[in-house]
């Protein structure tokens, strides 16, 4: 491509989730560019299997990542020309390189961008004000506000002052990552799932309200388990080999979707070169005490038997949290090491902040120990995870791609509080202060139990009686089955 071109073309970049492709054009009067762009892969196909080791049942799914290759090439034009050019660029370079603490908080910038999508204020007083009614707004459930100020009066007064959540396109450290119901994951994954293009077929390809693609896609899920669990035998197994291709995919997708049922995961670290993640559960709460064992397994890992680096104090350790203690399962990687200790303690000695300016901190145990025991600090101050999410290469972007997973930027309030007793379960509360499509789905979900209740909110009643009745976080556990349960006190 040919072409004389007598204006400046502004500087374009373009991103992919695995490369990153910078392209340059300055061009001059009396200039001619010829520019080809070819797609290869830069990386062998990749396949992912989903697999249930008990069901023995796989669905793989190819992907190929394509490599934009760019090739430019000019005519040759004055010594002076070449000169500019090359100081231009050198000054493109330099802009390049942004200092991370001139940013600012980058995160509040971007809360205050999703506010402003709503409506836009002019004026340092109708701004101040617009913000405030968005708080307002924001607030899903006082309930849950009033037990997190119970729990820690400093998380208390910034979830109340300014809590906020939006979705996001990819996982970031620091923020979370939530599992979305098999129906959205169906709807959302069509390119790569029969099932998923089987329900696009249904609703004829027209965009439709959530209401309506969930209502098919819940249908379109029990229609195919009643007809999986017509198949088994007289001892109530069910034959993989029987099923077909349809049936398998739904079967493991489903038995998938169930082992992470409505799990918000906090994102405590990723690669971006190679996509690598580590995620902790928010939502699984273990224990509230410290057994002998437990603290043991919390504070140096599961007894391995061979001789290893020097162990913690576990008396020390079992007097400042034996009483009280937050534990959760992390997840199902990793389980036999020492848990993971995250807070919101900037001062606290040997911790580490997991994302520059998120307020979320990982590690300082003795320290930890030590404050609790002086009075210091509180014990659900605390929060120790048993276990976590471990993903090789890209495979957390890869659940996001196919539905399984919503990523979620939110204030370090909503990560770090407390998921013990709340009236309104965390999965709905953090979907709700996304509002839009996500509230949404959390409200669909709600239809599907009789054990939640719907929570009218009035920022004018500040007498609202508490609901007895209402769910804890820890009868979300109550849903798995027994051999789920036997497999965590197992491990």
């Amino acid at each position: 491509m040919g072409e004389s071109i007598s204006s400046s073309l502004a500087t374009t970049r373009t991103s992919t989730s695995l490369a990153q492709i910078f392209c340059l054009l300055t061009v001059s009067s009396f200039t001619s560019f010829e520019l080809s762009v070819a797609f290869q892969p830069t990386l062998p196909s990749s396949s992912f299997s989903l697999l249930r080791k008990d069901a023995h049942v796989a669905t793989t799914i190819v992907f190929e990542t394509p490599r934009i290759r760019k090739v430019l090439s000019r005519r040759p034009w004055s010594a002076l020309s070449d000169r500019n050019q090359e100081e231009e660029d050198e000054e493109d370079d330099d802009e390049d390189e942004i200092d991370p603490d001139s940013l600012g908080d980058w995160r509040a910038f971007r809360r205050n961008l999703s506010f402003s999508s709503d409506g836009d204020s002019t004026g340092s007083d109708s701004s101040e004000a617009a913000v405030s009614k968005k708080n307002k707004a924001r607030a899903v459930s006082k309930e849950n506000e009033e037990l997190l100020k119970s729990q820690s009066s400093q998380l208390g007064q910034e979830y109340v002052s300014g809590v906020w959540a939006h979705e996001t396109s990819t996982p970031e450290v620091g923020g979370l990552v939530l599992r979305m119901p098999l129906e959205v994951e169906l709807f959302r994954n069509y390119k790569h799932s029969v099932m998923g293009t089987l329900l696009r077929k249904k609703l004829d390809n027209e965009v439709v309200e959530p209401s309506t693609w969930y209502a098919k896609a819940q249908t379109l899920v029990e229609e195919h388990m009643l007809t999986i669990a017509a198949k088994a035998g007289d001892d109530g197994q069910i034959d993989p080999t029987s099923l077909d291709d349809d049936a398998s995919e739904m079967l493991t997708l489903y038995l998938d979707n169930q082992e992470t049922w409505q799990e918000v995961c906090l994102v405590m670290e990723r690669n971006e070169s190679n996509g690598a993640a580590t995620t902790l559960v928010l939502n699984r709460p273990m224990a509230l005490k410290l057994t002998d064992s437990l603290g043991q397994l919390v504070l140096n890992g599961a007894y391995r038997g061979e001789k290893t680096k020097p162990k913690k104090d576990v008396t020390r350790f079992m007097r400042a949290f034996g009483g009280e203690c937050a534990v959760y399962i992390g997840g199902p990687d990793d389980q036999d090491q020492p848990a993971v200790l995250v807070h919101g303690l900037a001062d606290l000695a040997g911790a580490n902040e997991i994302s520059p300016g998120s307020g979320i901190y990982q590690g300082g145990i003795e320290a930890a120990v030590e404050g609790v025991i002086s009075g210091k600090y509180q014990p659900l101050d605390f929060r120790f995870f048993v276990g976590r999410h471990v993903y090789v290469e890209s495979t957390l972007d890869l659940s996001v791609v196919l539905g399984k997973y919503q990523p979620v930027a939110c204030a370090r309030s909503v990560a770090l509080k407390q998921c013990l007793s709340l009236p309104k379960p965390l999965w709905h509360e953090v979907l709700e202060l996304c509002a839009g499509e996500l509230a949404d789905i959390s409200e669909l979900e709600m239809l599907k139990r009789d054990d939640l209740k719907f929570e009218i909110i009035d920022e004018d009643d500040e007498d609202e009686d508490d609901d007895d009745d209402s769910p804890d976080e820890l009868d979300e556990l109550d849903r798995f089955d027994d051999e789920d349960d036997e497999y965590y006190s197992s491990t």
